[in-house]
């Protein structure tokens, strides 16, 4: 069975706090094929989210949670990988390549992250427009001082349109842990206890990302 009910999530709820995690992103290499993968594995059939302003990618969204999603990116229809250039590599590997802390507040949230060692980025506006024309309006600002291996990233998010993503997002699946492994993810111990965050911390593994899921077919895990 497939599920693809929706629930509400305000984007002025998400987070209830100064950082949260928002959602986990998995870039692969062809997009249609991870979409219709994942549906056979989880019960749970993502939904098309659209098209992003770099002119090359696309999106599939499911909800993880009121106010948390899993982001399936990948090449839009019409576009190779090695159209992708430097981002080609991690793209063909089909990896879980990073994650985006949710920001209440840009300010308040960009001190908590500075306070765990982190370097916070300028504040960069964005959006895409959905396929019902509707447009997601964010702000975000990169994070660096973490490595989880070659072409990861961290960044955090603050949603300035409504709703938050997780609402129009197909329900069904839960996120039991987003495993950060190596030396540095032991900066976010802090975070993780502080907020209970669904993060495990593995600093004496090698670099790492992986995401252990409970769907209507079982627990399942993304690498």
């Amino acid at each position: 069975m497939i599920f693809m009910a929706v629930t509400g999530a305000a984007a002025a709820d998400c987070p209830d706090r100064a950082v949260s995690l928002d959602h986990i992103v998995w870039t692969v290499p062809d997009l249609e094929t991870a979409a219709a993968d994942f549906a056979a594995r989880a019960g749970v059939r993502p939904a098309y989210g659209g098209e992003h302003t770099n002119g090359t990618t696309a999106n599939f969204l499911v909800a993880l949670g009121p106010c948390s999603y899993l982001e399936i990116v990948g090449p839009k229809k019409g576009v190779s990988l090695d159209m992708l250039g430097d981002q080609a590599p991690t793209y063909a590997r089909g990896t879980v390549a990073g994650f985006a802390f949710g920001m209440r507040d840009s300010d308040e949230a960009a001190e908590t992250l500075k306070m765990l060692g982190l370097s916070v980025g300028a504040p960069r506006d964005g959006g895409r427009e959905k396929p019902d024309g509707t447009r997601l309006k964010w702000r975000t600002v990169n994070l660096s001082g973490l490595d989880f291996g070659e072409g990861t990233f961290a960044f955090a998010i603050r949603w300035l349109s409504e709703p938050h993503p997780a609402e129009t997002s197909p329900q069904g699946v839960r996120l039991r842990h987003l495993i950060l492994s190596g030396k540095t993810a032991a900066k976010l111990d802090p975070l993780v206890e502080g907020a209970s965050l669904p993060i495990l911390i593995e600093k004496d593994a090698a670099p790492d990302i992986r995401v252990v899921l409970e769907t209507p077919n079982g627990p399942m895990t993304i690498e």
